[in-house]
């Protein structure tokens, strides 16, 4: 299945933006939660006092209505000792003292109401506050997990794109690489078989008009035959340099050097260090890279001079350095224009030898190009065979 960055990144930011609106909401309603039982704290610090301060009048106020009752028993028994006024005052007061004792106690009962109302509403909010704040951690925790793996998705994904362009940009240049070997041998061999065989029709005629012309005739078949057998193996030497096999790699970047030198205004300077025997690939992707880099070079970076360092003596390190006008590797290496495409597959060349590619380059201070493979990663015992091999 086909995705589009863009609509992916899309998809991704809205998702990330409608966790974090729930986060968000999750901590405001914690938040308003914590406010509320602030309240009610504050709402029952005022009942508790309340309470015990109608508690204490409660208790007052029963030992005043005890006493008058008593007050009005003792009157209530001796009435002949006592006139009708103070009988009345007696009852009165008792009477009293009993409707404000039942007034007290029923306001303590609402407020001992209220309070317990109070208390089991702060619970209710501090329980839904402890479980707000355990939801907020819960879902934090999962946001970040969820975004972490959003984005590594993302990544991947971006990744397995751009590796599917590569994937079609290395097919789009083996074509163009076998339109540019047909261009080179229709227009190089092709066409010099073709005039060596009409030569040679025009040379016999002369041959059969005058023998003394022989000599020359095969001279300038020999001639022509040399010079077609040379331009075969040039275009064979770009395909694939049989010194390569032969000789190794140090040997085949020391003469691609010198030919180049020979052509071109741009020296190139070559350096090596340490003998070993490394896998053909790795030596393969070496020289592809150094072609490539030098092409660029020639192309590109208005050079003068460059030097190719090759160590062999611990990891396998190559850095090709020139002193031309540079670029920003950034812009180039997200750009998969065909024009560009030699620096990406450079890359990719490298990767999939498990190495380090690096590219240093700002305007006007040139480019620096490094690799590292380790060769341990790449059949260890086998390199240590063939150096015994080569030794013995």
């Amino acid at each position: 299945m086909d995705f589009c960055n863009q609509d992916l990144n899309q998809i991704t930011d809205r998702v990330v933006k409608t966790i974090e609106q729930g986060k968000s909401d999750i901590f405001e309603i914690a938040e308003k939660a914590r406010g509320e039982e602030a309240i009610v704290v504050q709402q029952l610090t005022t009942i508790k006092k309340e309470v015990n301060e109608i508690i204490d009048e409660v208790d007052r106020t029963e030992v005043k209505e005890k006493k008058a009752r008593l007050r009005l028993m003792e009157v209530s028994k001796r009435f002949e000792q006592h006139t009708q006024e103070n009988i009345q005052a007696a009852y009165e007061v008792a009477h009293n003292l009993n409707i404000k004792l039942f007034s007290l106690r029923q306001k303590e009962q609402a407020l001992i109401e209220k309070r317990n109302e109070l208390e089991q509403r702060l619970s209710s909010i501090k329980e839904m506050v402890q479980r707000a704040e355990r939801v907020a951690a819960h879902v934090s925790s999962a946001f970040d997990y969820l975004v972490n793996n959003l984005y590594s998705v993302r990544h991947q994904l971006a990744n397995f794109q751009q590796a599917k362009n590569v994937g079609y940009k290395i097919i789009e240049a083996q074509e163009i690489e076998r339109k540019r070997l047909a261009r080179d041998i229709h227009d190089g061999p092709a066409q010099s078989l073709a005039n060596l065989t009409l030569g040679a029709e025009i040379w016999e005629h002369e041959v059969n008009r005058n023998h003394t012309k022989t000599k020359e005739c095969f001279d300038n078949i020999k001639s022509e035959s040399r010079k077609i057998l040379t331009e075969i193996r040039r275009i064979i030497y770009q395909l694939r340099p049989m010194t390569l096999d032969d000789l190794g790699l140090v040997p085949t970047i020391n003469r691609f050097c010198e030919d180049f030198n020979e052509q071109n205004k741009v020296q190139l300077e070559f350096v090596s260090f340490g003998e070993r025997k490394i896998e053909k690939n790795i030596e393969v992707t070496l020289y592809r890279i150094v072609q490539e880099a030098v092409q660029n070079m020639l192309k590109h970076s208005e050079a003068t001079r460059g030097i190719i360092k090759l160590d062999l003596s611990n990891k396998v390190t190559l850095l090709i350095r020139d002193n031309g006008k540079g670029f920003c590797p950034e812009n180039v290496l997200g750009d998969l224009k065909a024009e560009k495409f030699g620096l990406l597959g450079m890359k990719e060349r490298v990767n999939l030898l498990g190495g380090e590619f690096e590219i240093k380059s700002s305007p006007g201070k040139g480019t620096s190009i490094n690799v590292v493979i380790d060769i341990k990663n790449h059949r260890e015992e086998y390199y240590e065979e063939l150096n015994k091999s080569s030794s013995g």
